[in-house]
């Protein structure tokens, strides 16, 4: 890693957390409270921003950054409002981790200064041997037994970015580890759809004496977003600046449709989703079909303008 691009996630981890505390800050403070040479410098990172989130990647997941007129605002981030502080157990994990990837021979130079100082900061030998047992979420049992007695269990769910919960009753289809961490895949009642719920943000479990008939299909063990058949469909063009989003999102499709303009087709859950990033993507995205995203873009103004004061 560069020192230029060690300094530019330095600056950004470190403005993450003082917009979420002052409630929003404005482009000029940002600038000159975190030392950006111009106001262009400052956008780009705050592109990064929103373009990073938790493991699963979809768009519930990832942090939002609201930029109206001068006022930027950052939400879907709470994890950011307080300075990470590594349980023993934590740091002795990504040291046996970080041991592994160096032992295979392919890992790059920069992790193997970052495992020598966190070996450092514990005060052990890199190359002592060290027995991890990682421990399995009390969850993942109790979901296992439930499926593999096709009994329908209701779930205390916590959302990571809102940290609100709901109660959903899931028919169980798959228990699975990806990307580090347990999920649980099922028919959603309340939904009345699949979805995935990762274990460790279920509050409590509750198996009750229903029993399902499970399906034949068997469920795809991957945490990855995957459209469902009755997501909202939102059809957008945007410029050259923000071809990233075909690349980075799921899209159903893309098409150049001249001067570098590229129509895009994707799907979501929710059309608040497709309108932040409308927003967020401002002259470089033009809606052109959505009734739903239409609709949710309007009102995503509306309280952006009434926050903030501005007539309309």
């Amino acid at each position: 890693m560069s020192d230029r691009t060690r300094s530019r996630i330095a600056r950004v981890l470190a403005m993450i957390p003082y917009v979420l505390a002052e409630g929003g800050a404005t482009l000029d403070d940002l600038r000159d409270r975190f030392n950006y040479a111009s106001t262009d410098a400052l956008r780009k990172d705050l592109d990064i921003i929103f373009m990073t989130g938790l493991p699963g990647y979809g768009p519930g997941e990832l942090i939002d950054v609201d930029i109206y007129d001068d006022e930027v605002v950052i939400e879907s981030a709470d994890y950011f409002s307080s300075a990470l502080r590594l349980t023993g157990g934590e740091a002795l994990g990504l040291l046996a981790a970080g041991s592994t990837l160096l032992a295979s021979g392919d890992a790059p130079v920069a992790l193997a200064r970052a495992v020598e100082k966190l070996a450092d900061a514990m005060g052990v030998q890199v190359d002592e041997e060290v027995i991890v047992e990682v421990p399995t979420p009390t969850g993942v049992a109790t979901l296992r037994e439930a499926l593999a007695d096709n009994r329908v269990v209701r779930l205390e769910y916590v959302a990571a970015a809102t940290n609100e919960s709901t109660i959903r009753v899931v028919e169980g289809e798959s228990v699975f580890f990806s990307l580090g961490a347990w999920y649980f895949r099922g028919f959603c009642r309340r939904a009345d759809a699949d979805r995935l719920f990762r274990i460790d943000r279920v509050a409590r479990i509750e198996v009750l004496d229903e029993r399902y008939v499970p399906t034949a299909a068997d469920a795809p063990a991957s945490a990855l977003y995957e459209p469902a058949a009755d997501d909202y469909t939102v059809v957008f063009d945007v410029t050259p600046n923000a071809r990233w989003v075909a690349e980075y999102y799921v899209v159903d499709s893309e098409e150049r449709v001249g001067d570098g303009t590229v129509r895009v087709t994707m799907r979501v859950s929710d059309p608040m989703v497709a309108a932040r990033l409308l927003v967020r993507l401002g002259v470089d995205a033009t809606l052109v079909s959505g009734s739903e995203v239409t609709a949710a873009l309007d009102e995503l103004r509306s309280r952006l303008a009434a926050r903030y004061g501005i007539v309309t």
